[in-house]
């Protein structure tokens, strides 16, 4: 009951955060503002996680500079494909018209895929300094 509760209101509260986002993003750039936060794995370690370089990935793409924000973060842009796919099956699978994409998302093979790349970009970013 309280699941599908907070599943109601994700549908309408998720494109609003989007829109919030993208906004945020197309008049603050996070190289020249303090307002992002930085990343405390990097922080702390010195060395890159999975994610870093997403904020400066998300205003360059917003801006339509996708080679920029490929450099940013290679991961982090093939990843936004996954999460949009996952988000709609999940969220707007009206008449379950999407069973076939939420079953494939959520597939264990497929998630497993998907944290073997997660890990092994962490690992191959660090070592070529990506």
């Amino acid at each position: 009951m309280f699941l599908n509760k907070v599943n109601n209101i994700m549908q309408y509260l998720f494109p609003l955060s989007m829109v919030v986002i993208f906004v945020l993003y197309y008049f603050i750039d996070p190289v020249q503002s303090k307002f992002p936060l930085q990343c405390p794995w990097r922080l702390l370690t010195g060395t890159y996680c999975p994610a870093c370089g997403f904020q400066r990935a998300l205003y360059a793409l917003v801006h339509g500079k996708i080679i920029e924000a490929l450099s940013y973060n290679l991961f982090f842009l093939f990843s936004i494909p996954y999460a949009l796919l996952a988000i709609a099956a999940s969220w707007y699978n009206y008449g379950h018209s999407l069973d076939k994409i939420y079953a494939l998302v959520y597939h264990r093979y497929t998630l497993k895929v998907y944290v073997v790349l997660y890990c092994a970009w962490w690992v191959i970013r660090n070592l070529y300094d990506i």
